[in-house]
């Protein structure tokens, strides 16, 4: 990756949730509801650990328990590895990498905000190489980093600046400049 784009931005911010109080089965069904493979652990709004599919497979049908009889609390992985908003999501695909996770729940100040997967961090990957793609098919020289302000070409305010051709550009005007 060639930006270090906080977490914040690529992040997904309805989190599946529930009480480790709370059976599988209900959980289950909000998993379903949500269209994901896992849930997260909260209570206070401060995540206390995860369920995943893997956990449920390993946990509770190889064992053939009853997932209305299963509490969360008994099968969730804990503690739960978590990012705050602003690491990078080069930083979130390391420690996913390292720690052989493909979830990281998101917090500030201990608050659960939202939640990086693997498929976020991809989904990312394969814009910002589409997006050099595109500049080098126009052979334009791009160099992107952390930068914000005014974007020179239209004037918009922006946290992400992309530099081109010496010029701050918001991504708008980036992916549309040509020389």
């Amino acid at each position: 990756m060639h930006a270090d784009i906080p977490a914040k931005e690529v992040m997904t911010r309805e989190v599946c949730t529930a009480s480790p109080e709370e059976s599988l089965y209900i959980a289950a069904k909000k998993m379903i509801e949500f269209g994901v493979g896992s849930i997260v652990v909260v209570e206070n709004e401060k995540p206390k650990g995860i369920v995943t599919e893997r956990d449920i497979l390993h946990k509770v049908i190889a064992k053939n328990k009853l997932p209305s009889e299963v509490k969360l609390k008994d099968i969730m992985s804990s503690p739960v590895i978590t990012i705050t908003s602003k690491t990078s999501v080069r930083e979130a695909a390391r420690i996913m990498l390292k720690k052989g996770v493909r979830r990281l729940p998101v917090i500030d100040n201990g608050k659960l905000i939202g939640i990086v997967t693997d498929t976020d961090i991809l989904t990312v990957s394969m814009d910002i190489g589409e997006l050099l793609g595109l500049i080098n098919e126009k052979s334009v020289e791009i160099f992107v980093e952390e930068l914000s302000g005014k974007c020179e070409r239209c004037g918009k305010l922006s946290d992400r600046l992309i530099e081109v051709n010496g010029m701050k550009l918001c991504e708008d005007c980036a992916e549309t400049y040509e020389e």
